[in-house]
């Protein structure tokens, strides 16, 4: 056979791996902006998907929220508005009623990892009515990262729990919230890109969250203290959530790469997250924001808070229309402390992590097949 035909079929059956026909950009919604560390993480999972899947999946990331804002993400990926996006539960109550208990239980988990593993269990495999309300938005949802936990960064200098009271505090979730209260202040929602700006401004004293928004947002221009310890980790991100169209379309192989990719995109994501909130401490630190210990009438709120709070949230799930409100708490709960045993036996070793993830969660999914 002559070597140029040869050569022009061999280049033919390299083509024929990655057809037109299989081929798809995803179209990717993202509220954070191109510094942020979130980008990181969306952007580096794309990296390993096209490169796991040789090229037929690739993503596009609109970030800032170009296409759509934080609350009409999860509306805009069920409609096709974008191939997939980053959404977080606490900003669409209404339509994830048993799902939301990612976000309400913020104030009992205190580790990242735990958090995003323990999230992914419940929502992939075994809450049946979470899967349910994805099903019915027309959206896939696989997880996300977790971020480093949440701490109370503050406008101005806080030296005893009293001087909170009134204090105007960002938040969000149903749990967080009544934290806030049970501290004496007062909590109002905000979207995260609006947070600089009614810190600055005066609209608001504190804000809840990362401590990476002091470097993505710059809330460290505006900030003089920051109250430790930690309140929680939010675990009701989700990062990987896909059009359902979009990911009944793809091949088998495609959703193998996909299980395979996530896991190890979750257990990078978090550690980004973690370092990122690391190098956010010390530039707080550098520019004189107080890391204040809280006191002990502020811990006391928050012990007397954890006590009353599961007993508090079924109501206010049973007031959100969820039939069995003690169902998604237990399960959530237990996973939790399954994710956090597990943790104490892998250590922070991310190939053990991402393989427990991989064989304990994406393989069991009905959505692996």
């Amino acid at each position: 056979m002559p070597r140029k035909l040869t050569l022009a079929l061999a280049v033919a059956a390299s083509a024929a791996l990655v057809s037109p026909l299989q081929a798809k950009e995803l179209r990717y919604n993202l509220f954070d902006v191109p510094r942020s560390s979130t980008y990181q993480v969306v952007d580096a999972f794309f990296k390993d998907l096209k490169a796991e899947t040789n090229g037929s999946l690739t993503g596009r990331i609109f970030p800032g929220g170009q296409l759509l804002n934080l609350p009409a993400t999860l509306k805009g990926i069920g409609d096709g508005v974008v191939d997939a996006g980053f959404t977080g539960t606490s900003f669409n109550q209404g339509e994830l009623k048993n799902s939301n208990v990612l976000s309400d239980l913020l104030p009992f988990v205190t580790n990242s990892y735990v958090a995003a593993a323990a999230a992914a269990q419940t929502t992939i495999i075994d809450c049946e009515a979470c899967l349910n309300e994805f099903k019915t938005l027309k959206v896939v949802w696989l997880g996300s990262f977790g971020p480093d936990p949440w701490h109370m960064m503050c406008r101005e200098p806080v030296t005893k729990r009293s001087d909170l009271e009134g204090r105007k505090i960002r938040v969000t979730g149903a749990s967080p919230t009544r934290l806030i209260r049970a501290l004496g202040a007062v909590p109002v929602q905000l979207r995260p890109s609006e947070i600089a700006t009614a810190l600055q401004g005066g609209q608001i004293d504190c804000a809840c969250g990362p401590l990476t928004w002091m470097d993505d947002y710059k809330l460290v221009e505006n900030v003089k203290t920051v109250i430790e310890p930690a309140f929680g980790v939010y675990a009701g991100l989700g990062a990987y959530v896909f059009n359902a169209r979009t990911f009944g379309a793809f091949t088998p192989d495609q959703k193998k790469a996909l299980m395979k990719v996530i896991p190890k995109s979750i257990v990078e994501g978090t550690k980004l997250h973690l370092d990122s909130a690391a190098q956010a401490r010390k530039i707080a630190r550098d520019r004189g924001v107080t890391f204040w210990q809280a006191d002990a009438e502020f811990k006391e709120r928050e012990q007397e808070f954890r006590k009353a709070e599961i007993a508090n949230l079924i109501a206010d799930m049973r007031k959100r229309g969820v039939a069995d409100p003690e169902k998604p708490i237990r399960i959530h709960l237990a996973n939790i402390e399954k994710w956090q045993k597990k943790f104490t036996e892998l250590g922070e070793d991310p190939n053990k992590l991402t393989e427990a993830l991989r064989t304990e969660v994406f393989a069991k999914s009905v959505l692996a097949k």
